[in-house]
This record gives structure tokens, sequence and C-alpha cells, in this order.
């Protein structure tokens, strides 16, 4: 980050050749030397991956195409910006959806069509001022080191109040990102008995979300949602909470009031699309589909997964023909995803059973085994239960039986993924068959797993490892024991010294422990054990 907005390296984004010239203008006469500009999306996020800015000043309209508020969120989301980059959002706008959408991807300011010189210099210089203390904390959270990052904010707390707030935003990120829940509870607790605010108890009700405390959790976020019904990150929370206690419907309330509120967020929309699809309100599950597949077209957020949910619902109104369409559109647009691919397959003979084509629905699902053959463990959980219940409407229960049972045993403590397994039992007329299924399944998996932390306790770390590498041929997707296997090799290392080679296989299964399930509370913790030991003498 400069020091000085003399210093700063700045891109300006607009459409309108003469607005960047009059605001690189500006610039000049304020003595700003390294400049780049941009007329659209593609030639900004093009110059944002190649160079580090410090100031980004871009319009919010930008024509056809990603509009500013969708390349910031693009921004963000591949990092190419980080705590210590000043964004600016400028518009000529000032319709409540506009100021919603762009709210919720949080630009540093904005402002307000026309500008001034005068005005534009006053804004940055205290951005400027108020960013200076985060590159430090920026490049620790780069590297990974989350507890230097923590203690780097706590110093700047001490010595910059007037940066107090977002410096602790960013702690109360950083405690959660590591899984340390009962020091994230403590600080928030603290932040909120000197002053209640959405952010804060918002944080609290996520601690509580991500311990399993659901009912909690929902008190915290409908409290942030009573004193501001604008908080729509409470709103997103406290969906996923009802989701979690199966309160489906009340969860599609939620959401379908968040999208009055803001009814540009795509990712929202994906969400009341899928919880109105569970509920079996198919006619608001299709109209949420299409707004998010049109909200998403020039969005980072855009998925195969929106317009595999569309074709499901449209199936499920006995009208399969249309269903074809959308899944021919999703194999046109998602053409390189092999898992858009299989999910197509899956859908498409889902689709044909409907319209009473079971030869042309066998031909879809073998298509799908066979592309299923050739990613192994990279398919979701909701594909393989999709193609599971298509193979037991055709009559082929063993398949369907065992792509069940491995659903289960990769997902054995996901109480979500369960009982959908337990539905499509249900649905099929195979309740009782489907819980023995189940419950034998999570047996072997917590045998497997009792038996290397038995190993590793004993010091047996060699054992262990090679158990659990046995068992993940198997169970590629099962987050505990992929992380149970990283804590044997980190365990061995702390005892005989550091291995290189085990350092690069343990944050290679890391990457697929976050890919997983980003809220796995042992990420983190063996992330900084990892760095600590890969800088350690050998």
């Amino acid at each position: 980050m400069a020091t000085s907005l003399k210093q700063s390296a700045t891109l300006v984004i607009d459409d309108f050749q003469s607005m960047r010239t009059m605001l690189m203008g500006f610039l000049k006469s304020m003595g700003v030397a390294s400049m780049d500009n941009a007329g659209t999306a593609k030639e900004a996020l093009a110059l944002l991956a190649a160079r580090k800015y410090d100031i980004v000043i871009c319009d919010y309209n930008l024509g056809h195409g990603q509009n500013g508020q969708q390349i910031l969120e693009e921004a963000k989301y591949k990092n190419y910006i980080g705590y210590s980059t000043i964004w600016m959002m400028v518009t000529a706008e000032k319709t409540m959806d506009m100021f919603m959408g762009a709210a919720e991807t949080k630009p540093d300011d904005y402002l307000l069509k026309p500008i001034t010189e005068s005005l534009l210099e006053t804004r940055l210089n205290k951005l400027i001022e108020k960013k200076l203390s985060l590159e430090p904390i920026e490049k620790a959270v780069k590297a990974k080191d989350y507890i230097r990052a923590i203690a780097l904010c706590d110093e700047q707390i001490k010595t910059r109040p007037t940066s107090t707030q977002e410096l602790q935003r960013i702690k109360s990120d950083l405690l959660i990102t590591i899984g340390d829940f009962p020091a994230a509870k403590a600080y928030f607790e603290s932040i909120l008995a000197v002053r209640s605010t959405p952010w804060a108890k918002t944080a609290l009700g996520k601690v509580h979300f991500m311990s399993k405390d659901y009912f909690r959790a929902k008190e915290l976020f409908q409290e942030v949602l009573d004193e501001n019904k604008m908080y729509l990150e409470a709103a997103d929370w406290l969906a996923k909470t009802l989701d979690a206690l199966g309160d489906l419907k009340e969860a599609q309330l939620v959401l379908s009031n968040a999208m009055f509120l803001s009814p540009n967020a795509t990712a929202r929309q994906k969400s009341l699309a899928d919880a109105a699809y569970k509920n079996g309100a198919l006619d608001l599950a299709q109209s949420a589909y299409e707004k998010a597949i049109k909200l998403s077209e020039h969005s980072v957020h855009k998925s195969a997964n929106t317009y595999a949910g569309l074709a499901k619902v449209l199936t499920a109104k006995d009208d399969p023909a249309e269903a074809l369409k959308v899944l021919d559109r999703s194999r046109d647009e998602f053409r390189d995803d092999p898992e858009a691919a299989l999910q197509t397959a899956v859908l498409e003979g889902m689709a044909y059973q409907k319209m009473g084509q079971p030869e042309k629905a066998v031909a879809a699902l073998a298509l799908a085994e066979e592309l299923m053959r050739d990613q192994p463990g990279n398919v979701s959980a909701t594909t393989a239960m999709d193609m599971a219940n298509a193979l037991l409407k055709l009559g082929q229960k063993n398949k369907a039986c065992g792509l069940l049972e491995s659903v289960v045993k990769n997902n054995h403590e996901n109480a979500g993924i369960i009982h959908m397994v337990e539905a499509v039992f249900e649905d099929a007329g195979m309740g009782s068959e489907g819980d023995e299924l189940i419950k034998k399944s999570a047996q072997e998996v917590i045998a497997i797993n009792n038996q290397g932390v038995i190993l590793a306790n004993e010091g047996k770390f060699e054992e262990g490892i090679k158990l659990m590498r046995q068992a993940l041929k198997n169970l590629p997707n099962n987050d505990l024991m992929i992380a149970n296997l990283c804590g044997m090799m980190i365990g061995l290392m702390s005892r005989d010294g550091k291995d290189d080679r085990l350092i690069f296989e343990a944050r290679e299964h890391l990457d697929r422990v976050r890919k997983i399930n980003p809220g796995n509370k042992k990420y983190n913790v063996y992330v900084n054990i990892l760095n600590k030991l890969a800088s350690a003498p050998a």
C-alpha cells in the first residue's frame, strides 16, 4: 500500500472515454503518476489480474456485460484485491436496487456524479490514511499465517483507533477462519458488551452456527434483523440456520423478504430457488432459478448448478421437454466443465424417464456412469443422489444403493445430506432398507477413523497414515478422514522432523478439505502448523 496519494498505483474503470480522461486529469493534478484505465470489464479484470493496484475508481454502470458491482465481486473472489486496496464506486444512479446490490459487495466508498476534484481528493486521502495499517495484515493472510495476522490486528487496534472497527471486523473473520470458536465467541461478546453492532452480533451467530448451536444462532440472526432489516448478511445466515433446523418454509420466507429488499443478489436468488424447490413451491422455484440465471450471466457466480436446478423443477412440473432445452443450454455454456457434463447427463436421464422414453433414459445414465468413472472423487453428493434416484426409477437398485452408500460414507457427519439420502430411499418406498444402509455405512467409517486415532495416540503414525491413505481410495470426499490423515502426518513430522514430501502431500490434502468443507475446524489449525514446520531448519 502506498503511503500517499501521489505514490498510489491507480486504476480507472469507466465505459466512457471522456469520463476516464476527466478522472485521470484530476488524479494527475493531485500528483498521481502511476495510472491505468479500462473501458470494459474484460480489460479491467485483465489489468487487476496482472498488477496490484492501491486504488480502483470504478463506474457502476459499464454498459453491456459486467457492471462495477460484478467486477468488484470477481476481483475479491479471485484475490486480485486485498484488505489494503481502496475500491471507490462511482455512479449516477440513485435507485435502492443499485445501492443495496453494490453495498453488499462492500466497496470502500461511493461517489455520486457529478464529481469534483476536491471531493475526490478529500475522500481518497481519508481512505489512504485508513488503509495504511492493513498491508502487513494482508501479506500475513496471503501467506496463510493467520496467527500473525490476528496479532497484527491487535497491534493496530491499539495504535490506530480511527481504524478500530475495520480491524475488529478483519480479526473477527480471521478467528472464524482458523476455527478458534471459543476465542471468537469471547471476542464478539466483549465487543457487544460495549455496544450492539450488527456485524459483531452476526459474527457471534456464525460461531454458534458453526458450533452446531442452531437455536442460539437463530436467536442472534433474528435479533440483528429486528434491529436492522437491511443487514442482509444476517438474513442469509438465518436462512441457513433454519434450513439446518429443518424449517424450510421459514427459510424460504426469510430469503424472499431479503430478495425484495435487494433484488440483484445472485447467490441469494439461487438460495431462494433451492429452498423453494425443497419445499415443493415449484412455481416460485422456477421463477427464482430463471432470475438467478439472468443475474449471473456476467457474474463470477454463474454456475451449471443453477441450470440443473431449473431443469429439475421443469421435470417435476411435467415439462421435461423444456427441461431438456435448459440442459442443452447448460451443456453449451459449461462445455469445458466435466462435473456439468455429468450433471447434465443425469438430469437428461430423469427428463427422458418423465417423457416415457426409458431407452433414452438408460442411454443418458450410461453416459453419466462413464463420466463418473472419469472423475473419481469429484462428483458432488447432489449429483450422485440425483443419479441414484434416476437409477431406482429404472429398477437398477444395486447401482443406486452403491452410489448412496458412497454418499453416506463421504458425508457421514453431514446431517443435511443424510436427510436427503433418507428422502431418496423414502421416495422409492425403501425407507427401512435405507435406514439400515445409512446406519451400517456410517458405522464402517467411524470404525476406520477410530482405528486411525488409536494408532496415532499410540505414536504409530506410519501405520495410521497407511490405514487412512487406503481408506481414502474409497472415500475421497470425507473431509474428516482427510483432515485426520493430515494430523497424523503432522504428528509424525513433529516427532521425527520435517519431511518436504509429507508437507507437500499434507498441503494438497488440506486444499481438498477446504474445497469439500470450507468450515472444517482443523483446516486452518493444520495450515498454520505446516507453515511452521516448513520454515523450520532441516
